[in-house]
């Protein structure tokens, strides 16, 4: 079957910033690539090399809508002209050319897309590009266009080779790349047109059905087949949405409108959201497959549960398509056997349980794994009185090890049926059989770790159903005895722990600690503030507002003995925001009058010398800052463009009457959008400088390095955890469809 191949970049005649030939084969609606220079010579030329000698049968070109070549040229061949590789057949050959129309007819609002059909045999492909069509739209007469080699038929077999030469004339072309072979059909996934239009993940998954469709063909389940042939020309459908929406916020990005480009991420999310989970539910496909990927992973975190109960229509996206495409019958039997590593894995609760129950925890259904988990709880309420304590103790940690890989599952019912599994094997199983609390133990260090990581899951019901399970199994009888809740929440916050997940811990002490008390409970005045003292320093505003409420509530309990964990009660202090929260809330308990609200007069004259003090200092700091270069101009260049009178921002360009000397400092300090104030040294600086000043100005800067990927300045002890992480992006923009690219493809055999 002729499939697609990647290539090299050899060489480019040149090509305008940001549209490096080295693109050319990344396939996307939003994707960068190859465009010549501006008011550049012609003709133009691009030189691949494919990774092995190759058989093209097809190429494609697919034009922009203005920046349009009049007559492309292509030529195959094993060398080049620089080079000397014995063996192989001389330099590149002229296989012909196309031309390719004006696009005056369409008003420069449509592009052409010309399939070439060819029988050449190579390592090396040129592409030439001649002079442009001019029009008033090309204002650098520049040529862009995709262009896609595909549908490369596999190399001729030695005894096909013999047959043509021995019913051949010597008349007749050289046998060296003209073998005139039937070439198998051309799968349309691999069109330039299929990933020009999809959204690349999509168009994955669409090849995975599309594979798996064929193994359905073979195997004779014509039922299933047609199932997978409507999900794919569904999805097809949904991939070009998603296509549109990345469109349309790298758009708005290049515009600068951010609310429109947050909006779009959005609609893409939960869209993809939605799909992707109808997928499983209808055992389309092994999300396994393609867990790889970072969009998919997003996308299932953002999962609220059982997407069947969602209605599109009151988010204001459009139905997925395949809401509407049955179960496949084919999957309504057995779970699926159970892979090698999945024997070895879970041989314990093989051996207590048995294969067929084990392998329904195991399935890629998740329907299979929930009715395994009952089928678990089921056998345990049905234990009779009698039964040795040697087996059930087996039959309980074999349970608790499907128990916590189910914590981990994205379905909901099947988390649900996890929970449900755990309350009874704590609430009844151990203690009513008198197991002791070794099991207690194991069965609470087993799970908790995968138990807590879901209070920081991004679906809302999943995050509710993990905090108010640990809440109440605080409180179980046998945990509570043993303090291993409490234990775990007042473990110090480290740097790197999700938001989502910090919070949830501050809230589950919160609540613990009202219901339980520091008398001999887990929680100490000890372990408790040191965890509000690590997690005062969180980033996220939300987290260290809770744990002012854990301190507070600890003041209650233990009034003054809290103090020395805190900084003294000064002027000094008073100027961060949260200790003057918590100070003050100390008084509020006690009854005292607040702080703020005795400060009388001289009190508000000290405020305004500190204001005084703080613009004088920031006066200083825009005297520097007026010399920071901004797009190639230097500040102080630009003031004399501005009126004298003031009243304008002379940084993001607002107008204000109280735009005074002093008023516009004020503003600089504390509401440029423009500015920022360093972290580090409470320097203002401005925003598209802070990089520079973090690596090369800042009174801190040897903490930090410069990301390789995106070019920002990271701490240094956080450089490896940022390059993996998703706010890490790449140093080149991708820009919209306006500016198009040229891209090729290669689908080949081996020779």
């Amino acid at each position: 079957m002729p499939r697609k191949i990647g290539f090299t970049l050899v060489s480019s005649s040149g090509h305008e910033d940001n549209f490096s030939a080295k693109e050319l084969m990344v396939h996307a609606p939003t994707v960068n690539g190859w465009r010549s220079a501006r008011f550049c010579p012609y003709p133009q030329q691009v030189t691949l090399q494919l990774p092995e000698r190759s058989r093209v049968r097809k190429l494609q070109l697919l034009a922009h809508q203005y920046l349009i070549s009049g007559k492309i040229e292509f030529h195959i061949g094993d060398r080049l002209l620089e080079s000397d590789s014995p063996g192989l057949s001389g330099p590149l050959r002229r296989l012909g050319y196309v031309s390719l129309s004006d696009n005056e007819k369409t008003g420069f609002k449509a592009r052409e897309l010309k399939s070439v059909h060819v029988d050449a045999i190579g390592t090396y492909l040129r592409i030439t590009f001649h002079r442009n069509h001019v029009n008033r739209y090309n204002l650098y007469n520049q040529v862009l266009h995709h262009v896609n080699c595909t549908s490369v038929c596999p190399q001729p077999s030695r005894e096909q080779l013999i047959e043509h030469y021995l019913n051949s004339s010597q008349h007749e072309t050289a046998l060296d790349g003209t073998y005139m072979g039937k070439c198998e059909s051309i799968s349309p996934l691999d069109d330039l047109a299929f990933d020009m239009y999809q959204d690349p993940e999509v168009a994955h998954i669409i090849r995975l059905l599309d594979d798996k469709k064929q193994e359905m063909v073979r195997q004779e389940r014509y039922e299933f087949a047609k199932t997978l042939k409507q999900a794919i020309a569904d999805l097809q459908k949904v991939g070009e949405r998603l296509g549109r929406y990345d469109v349309e916020k790298c758009c708005a990005i290049e515009k600068e409108d951010y609310d429109t480009a947050k909006k779009k991420k959005q609609q893409m999310e939960e869209y993809r959201m939605t799909v992707y989970h109808q997928l499983e539910v209808h055992n389309l496909l092994d999300m396994g497959m393609v867990s790889g990927s970072m969009w998919l992973l997003r996308s299932f975190e953002l999962l609220k549960g059982e997407m069947p109960q969602s209605h599109p229509e009151e988010s204001g996206l459009p139905p997925s398509p395949l809401a509407t495409i049955p179960c496949s019958p084919g999957l309504t039997g057995e779970p699926e056997p159970l892979t090698e590593s999945a024997q070895r894995e879970a041989s314990f609760p093989i051996e207590v349980f048995g294969d067929g129950l084990v392998a329904g925890a195991y399935s890629k259904t998740w329907s299979y794994r929930e009715d395994a988990l009952l089928a678990v709880y089921k056998k345990l309420t049905e234990v009779s009185a009698g039964t040795p304590k040697e087996k059930l103790r087996n039959m309980m940690r074999a349970a608790v090890f499907l128990v916590k890989k189910a914590l981990k599952d994205k379905v909901s019912s099947v988390f649900q049926a996890s929970l449900k599994l755990l309350r009874l094997l704590l609430t009844q199983l151990i203690p009513g059989q008198a197991l002791g609390r070794a099991e207690v133990v194991h069965c609470v260090e087993q799970t908790w770790p995968n138990l807590l990581s879901r209070t920081g899951d991004s679906a809302t019901r999943l995050r509710a159903m993990a905090t108010a399970f640990i809440q109440d199994m605080a409180l179980f009888k046998e945990v509570q005895a043993l303090q291993l809740v409490p234990g775990e929440l007042v473990k110090p916050v480290k740097s790197n722990i999700p938001t989502r997940q910090a919070l949830s811990r501050a809230e589950l002490l919160e609540k613990l600690l009202g219901e339980l008390g520091t008398d001999n409970s887990g929680f100490t005045l000890d372990n408790v503030m040191k965890f509000c003292t690590g997690a005062l320093q969180h980033s996220a505003s939300e987290v260290r507002e809770t744990v002012v409420l854990i301190i507070l509530a600890m003041y209650r309990l233990h009034k003054t003995a809290i103090l020395s964990y805190l900084p003294a009660n000064d002027a000094a202090t008073r100027k961060n925001v949260l200790y003057k929260n918590i100070f003050d809330g100390f008084a509020r308990v006690d009854g005292r009058p607040v702080e703020s609200q005795t400060s009388k007069k001289g009190g508000a004259q000290q405020e305004g010398e500190k204001e005084k003090e703080e613009i004088r200092s920031l006066q200083e700091q825009l005297a520097a800052l007026n010399e920071i270069s901004v797009g190639g101009a230097v500040i102080t260049a630009l003031l004399p463009l501005f009126p004298s009178t003031g009243h304008l921002c002379i940084f993001c360009g607002e107008k204000d009457e109280s735009f005074t000397e002093d008023g516009l400092d004020l503003h600089y300090w504390k509401h440029c959008p423009m500015l920022h104030c360093c972290d580090q040294c409470r320097q203002v600086v401005e925003i598209a400088s802070l990089t520079e000043h973090l690596l090369g100005e800042c009174e801190n800067r040897a903490r930090f390095c410069q990301c390789p990927s995106c070019s920002e300045a990271v701490p240094t002890d956080e450089l490896t955890c940022h390059t993996q992480s998703p706010a890490c992006k790449r140093r080149s923009q991708r820009s919209s469809t306006t500016s198009e690219l040229l891209m090729l493809t290669v689908n080949f055999a081996n020779s």
